[in-house]
Order: structure tokens, then sequence, then C-alpha cells
């Protein structure tokens, strides 16, 4: 009796569905205006890229146009009419049954998760003895729903008890595959029981990300051991480089009692001090030797020197710099979360409007980016299997245009705008954080210029 009650409000879903798209088979296409002269020069171009042999483009990039092609043509499809009357209704009829299971999932993945009904009858806590009516006991928080472990159920056993696959943390990652910004509006608005907070879900995807390249790709655990293993060695300049070889050299040369071989030294580091030389008058050029570290460079400013010996006199004030300076190298959740506030306020701009308030707030936004970063990563994490290669330095696996798409996406469910309005908004999105990113690099060279003036005045 349940099973047939829990069956009536999805069949009754299907035919609104089915009726619904009954409807926009049977809406008057001719009022559709035909498709102009701008539309098809768009397409014939992008086809035109779309083509490898034609124009010499990457396979990334022929990838990258051809789904702009396919994009731009849904979208001129959907709002103009380009096959004539009687081949239009005719394709219609034919997609029709394809329409209806779409609709029905764009309502599924707009409504999301429903809670299970409410059920009256009375129940004995098997945990507790407590009776109840309800889902849940009022006592200890035990489900009704109890039943035998079997021999049939021993895999879903396993996987409840290895991976917790029917947490919120799996819910999480299921949703942001196929209704990213749905989820992400229904946390925002308050339905956050199902979710796993999203500054979490960057830190556990991030392990998760790093565990899975390491076991794919078993270079990077060695490169990492290699580090670890000589921790208080720092990278030699390519001036000090030189200059250890010429002391070794000249070691040799002292050593050895052989003229023929003293004389080939002597040129050897002949040559070598001409390359010295050479670096160092570059060196003396560019103001500063280059180091592989960016942190350790910025932080050799006299400006900064201070700073750090000021912070270390107070041994509080020590210890959480060295530890934030440790954990900051090479910590991939890091670097991501420095990016959150940049995409927030690049996002909260793109979609401001004046004449309505702000449908997010800052704090939001961050939220919001977080969960992006996390869809990033799940999806990088995904991909490395099958390409066999990780690049662990880099923020995500994925290339930009991938990235671009998927904001493209996350943000047309978000906003519930339609795709032309989420691809420019996007675009725009991009082009607020660069200038972002301008402002600060200038600012920082200015405070910088600024730091290294007074330093000099005070000598």
């Amino acid at each position: 009796m349940e099973n047939g009650n829990t069956s009536v409000p999805f069949l009754c879903f299907i035919k609104n569905c089915y009726v619904c798209s009954q409807k926009t088979m049977n809406d008057n296409p001719s009022a559709k205006k035909h498709i102009n002269a701008g539309q098809i020069g768009w397409l014939l171009f992008l086809m035109l890229l779309s083509y490898a042999e034609l124009v010499p483009l990457s396979e990334a990039d022929t990838f990258f146009f051809s789904s702009l092609f396919l994009f731009s043509l849904f979208c001129i499809a959907h709002s103009r009419r380009i096959l004539p009357l009687a081949w239009h209704n005719a394709f219609v009829r034919f997609l029709h049954p394809l329409t209806v299971r779409l609709r029905a999932f764009h309502i599924w993945q707009i409504r999301g998760t429903v809670p299970p009904p409410l059920c009256d009858k009375p129940c004995v806590c098997k945990n507790c003895g407590t009776v109840f009516a309800g889902n849940f006991c009022l006592r200890c928080g035990q489900s009704r729903n109890t039943p035998r472990y079997v021999l049939k159920g021993i895999v879903g056993n396993v996987l409840r008890t290895i991976f917790r696959v029917d947490g919120k943390f799996a819910h999480t990652l299921l949703e942001l595959l196929y209704r990213p910004g749905h989820m992400m509006r229904d946390f925002i608005q308050g339905r956050r029981i199902n979710y796993t907070l999203p500054l979490a879900m960057v830190f556990l995807m991030t392990a998760f990300y790093m565990l899975t390249a390491q076991l794919i790709v078993p270079e990077i655990r060695e490169k990492k051991e290699e580090k670890t293993s000589k921790p208080n060695e720092m990278p030699l300049t390519k001036t000090e480089g030189l200059q250890q070889t010429i002391l070794r050299l000249e070691q040799e040369k002292a050593e050895t009692d052989d003229s023929i071989e003293q004389k080939s030294l002597g040129i050897t580091i002949q040559s070598m001090e001409k390359a010295l030389a050479e670096v160092q008058r570059q060196d003396s050029i560019a103001g500063t030797p280059q180091s592989d570290n960016e942190l350790d460079d910025i932080l050799s400013i006299p400006f900064f020197k201070k700073a750090e010996t000021a912070i270390e006199s107070i041994p509080f004030l020590s210890n959480v710099w060295s530890l934030m300076r440790k954990w900051g190298h090479g910590n991939k959740a890091f670097h991501i979360l420095l990016t959150l506030p940049l995409l927030a306020i690049a996002t909260r701009w793109a979609f401001y409007k004046r004449k309505q308030p702000d449908a997010f707030n800052l704090m939001e936004h961050i939220l919001i980016q977080a969960y992006i970063a996390t869809q990033i990563l799940l999806i990088s994490t995904l991909v490395v299997p099958f390409n066999g290669t990780a690049h662990v330095d880099d923020l995500y696996e994925v290339p930009f245009w991938f990235i671009f798409l998927l904001f493209c996406w996350d943000y047309r469910q978000l906003y519930l705008c339609t795709w032309w309005r989420s691809f420019w908004k996007t675009l725009l999105m991009f082009a607020y954080s660069l200038l972002i990113i301008i402002i600060l690099a200038t600012v920082g060279v200015l405070l910088l210029c600024l730091a290294e003036g007074t330093t000099n005045l005070s000598l």
C-alpha cells in the first residue's frame, strides 16, 4: 500500500511534464522570427574555427570553438526559426519523448531532494523503547527504518561503513555534478541539513585530489619525498652554483699532480669565471638575483625583513608566523582560499542591479565560490585517472575554457537567467577579476617602492 502511495506523486509529476511539453509542442512556431544574416555569419565563423584543417589551432581550441558552435546553434534555434514550418513540426514531434524527459530532469534539478513523507503511525524505538510518531525517535534520534542485515545488501552496508556514501559529503558532491547552482541557492536560503559546509568541502576535496594524484602519478610522491628529505637546503641561484663549481675545480686542480689535467682544469675554470662574470653583470642590471621561491623573494625586501624581525621578537607571534609560512608553501587549499574573495567581489559587481537589491551579500558570495571551487576540484579528481598526469602546482587540473563553461552553468542555475546572460555576466566577472588583480599589483608595487625609498633614506 505504501509503495502505491509513493508512486502516485511520481506519476503525477511525469504527467504534468507531459502536459507542459505538449503545450510547448503546440505553440505556434510561426510567431518566431527567422534567423538573420548576422546569426548565420556567426555560426559560419565558428564552424570555420572548429574545422582544424583550415585553421591552425590546438586540439583544446578546436574543441572549445566546436562547443561554442553547438551552444550558439542551440540558443539561436531556441529563439529563432531556422527550418521551414513543416520540417519544424515534424522535428518537434520526433523529439517529443526526449523533451518530456529533459523537462522532468530540469524540474528535478530545481526541486532537488524532497524530504520523505511524515509517517503518523506509532512506532516503538528499538534503541530506547520510546513510543513515537514520525520518522525519528524524539528521545534518542534513531530512525524508525531499522531493517535486519541481509546478505544481498552487503555491498551497500560495506560502502556505507567505509565511505559513508549516504552522508552529507557524498550528497553534496553528487548535487554539485548535476544541479550546482540550485544547490548553492538552497544552501544560502537556509535548506542546509543535507549539505556539508563549503569551506570544509574545499579542504576535503583538496585532500582527495592530492591523494588521487599521488596514487595515479607516483612521480609526485617521489618528488615530495625528495623535498621533505632535505628541508634545510635552500635552492641555489645561478651565481652561487657557478661559484661552488669554480671552488670545486680549483680544489681538484690543487690536489692533482698531472700537468695536462691541471692545464685542462685551468681552461675550464677560466671559462666558468667568464660565465660567472656575465651572470653577475646580468644580475646587476636586473637588480636582484632570481630565486625559485616567490615568497622568499618578497620577504627578502628590507621593509618586510624589519616587519619579520619585529614579529619574531614576540614568541607567540613568531610561532604563529612560522606555522603560517610553512603552511603557505605549496598548500593547494590555501591558494584556492585566497582566490575566493577576489571572485566573490567580481561576481557581485557583475550581477549588480540598481533597481533590485543584491540577492546575495559578500559573505554568501564567498561561500558560493567555495562550492564552485569544490566542484572544479571534484572534476579535476575525476580527470586525473584518464589523463595519467597531474599538475599539483596549478590550482586546478582542467583547462581555463572548461572552468569558464562551468561558471556559466553554475551562474545560470544560481541566478535563474538565460544562457546568453550567464555567458556575458561570466565574461564580465573575469574582466572584473583581472581589473582587481591589476589594481592590487599596482598598489603593491607602489608600497614596495615607498618602503624601499624610506629604507634608503634611513640608511
